[in-house]
């Protein structure tokens, strides 16, 4: 390989497979977990805010976060962070019995300090307990379970071909965190860990989905008014006249305004919504998930109620687009007969000046003849005054009759002259035009 070329980007790509692998967890263990929302400037301070609880606990802290993940040992908890386009989260893992799967979670051993001051705003909190089926103090039977729910319905099923199960209530608690409990029956190694991140991948990608339903939602009623709008306008302008196009098109104008800046402010978030339920739904089919008698299950559950919203957004922006696209064809119709019809106008206009220039002509050649006629007849009247002028010395010379000779003779040359000026005119023009 040394005597080739390599492409630059060919290890990042490489790597690129192996990117935010899942971390290795034995029952029993807690995780408490968090997804962040997080600005441009908020993820300018995620890598300070890191290196200080790395300096609290005295470990080594990164440089920088380049590789969109890290983790480290704490010594009371393992903590590993993950950066995404939108998000970034946490996951705190302590391997540890309990007597109660919820009662003293992971993230209690964090300094409160630090996690108050995490940047961003948290869209989800999770408290994750797993164990073990035959070394479990605790009732897991159907009736035992709820008791770490506070007593809410479950939600749960046999996951990885049955190697596990898996229950939550999907409520938000007194802590504000979600329940997670995963019961390790026949796991492979490694097989707990990918079912972890599967399960909390599920709930992150199912809430980023959902962020986009409250701007459809408020967009909704808007539509029909948009519509209604649009359909009295198109049926206007079947009967308007030249006098209310103007008037037509600035109407329309505003309501493409309108629209193009929901279709512009919503475009992005409905296509992430898309690509987040697209997720949604591969890791469910990832996690080859069957039925507990009695109990729905997690794909049940989410899909039943995943659906609907997602076909509220997808509904809200086709129609918006649908919208966009009718007001440009209503306005471009609009344009079109304004258009034709000020080509017309402006047809009329031109001949009308072709018929002005027509008779301007016609009195500019008359004009001419006069003007012939009148330089005729001044140039023949000074004649006179020269003849009458010789005859007063005594020489004989009949004044009258060589008037009457010059007349056609200065008359021709006049005529010669108007026709050189004309020529002269004509050239110029034509290399002004050049």
């Amino acid at each position: 390989m040394k005597h080739l070329t390599e492409c630059p980007e060919r290890k990042p790509l490489n790597d690129e497979i192996h990117a935010r692998p899942y971390m290795e967890v034995d029952t029993p263990e807690q995780v408490s977990y968090i997804a962040l929302l997080v600005s441009r400037e908020e993820r300018l301070r995620e890598l300070a805010h890191l290196q200080a609880l790395c300096e609290h606990f005295g470990r080594p802290a990164p440089a920088d976060l380049d590789g969109k993940e890290f983790h480290v040992d704490c010594g009371s908890f393992r903590l590993k962070i993950e950066l995404h386009a939108e998000f970034t989260h946490y996951k705190f893992f302590r391997q540890s019995s309990f007597a109660d799967p919820f009662a003293d979670p992971v993230i209690a051993a964090v300094p409160g300090d630090w996690l108050a001051g995490l940047p961003g705003k948290v869209l989800v909190g999770i408290h994750v307990a797993l164990i073990d089926a035959d070394r479990s103090p605790f009732d897991l039977s159907a009736d035992g379970l709820p008791q770490f729910f506070d007593g809410n319905r479950l939600i749960g099923g046999k996951v990885s071909g049955g190697a596990g199960a898996a229950y939550s209530d999907f409520n938000l608690h007194g802590d504000g965190f979600s329940r997670l409990l995963i019961v390790n029956e026949s796991f492979a190694p490694g097989q707990a860990g990918r079912c972890l991140q599967r399960l909390l991948e599920i709930e992150t990608y199912r809430m980023m989905a959902l962020f986009a339903l409250p701007k459809a939602r408020a967009i909704l009623p808007e539509l029909p008014d948009a519509d209604r709008k649009l359909v009295e306008l198109t049926a206007a302008l079947a009967e308007s006249n030249e006098h209310s196009d103007e008037a037509l098109l600035d109407e329309l104008t505003q309501l493409a305004a309108v629209m193009e800046n929901k279709v512009s402010s919503t475009y992005a978030r409905f296509n992430a919504t898309r690509s987040y339920a697209k997720l949604v739904n591969i890791r469910l089919d990832q996690l080859r998930e069957s039925k507990i008698e009695g109990i729905p299950t997690f794909t049940e559950f989410l899909t039943r109620r995943l659906t609907p919203a997602m076909g509220t957004c997808e509904a809200v922006d086709q129609w918006l687009h649908q919208l966009s696209q009718r007001i440009a064809n209503t306005n471009q119709l609009l344009l079109t007969r304004i258009d034709v019809r000020r080509k017309q106008q402006n047809q009329d206009i031109l001949e009308s000046m072709n018929r002005r220039s027509r008779v301007q002509l016609r009195l500019q050649q008359a004009i001419e003849v006069l003007s012939v006629a009148a330089v005729t007849y001044a140039a023949i009247s000074l004649l006179g005054l020269f003849f009458n002028g010789i005859k007063s010395v005594g020489i004989p010379f009949n004044s009258e009759l060589a008037m009457a000779l010059l007349i056609p003779v200065i008359g021709y040359l006049v005529y010669l002259g108007v026709l050189h000026l004309h020529e002269t005119i004509e050239r110029e023009e034509g290399e002004d035009k050049l």
